[in-house]
């Protein structure tokens, strides 16, 4: 069971100074009280500065994603 982190956004004002690495280090805790075994999320391969923060708090996979649309 894990933790799957849907959207990380961090207000421009707020941005270079914690505030992202805080924010997954406190999933990291929730993911860890509830027994998950890990907390995953997405980002674009061109997003350098959210994957600099990334890096620093957790390991890139080598998953690629897909999206599917519903049909009716």
């Amino acid at each position: 069971m894990g933790l799957y982190l849907d959207d990380l956004f961090t207000a421009p004002e707020a941005r270079g100074r914690g505030a992202a690495g805080a924010l997954l280090q406190h999933a990291a805790k929730r993911a860890g009280e509830a027994g998950g075994s890990v907390v995953r999320w997405i980002t674009a391969a061109d997003n350098a500065p959210a994957r600099s923060v990334y890096d620093a708090h957790a390991v890139a996979t080598s998953w690629v994603t897909y999206d599917m649309k519903p049909t009716v």
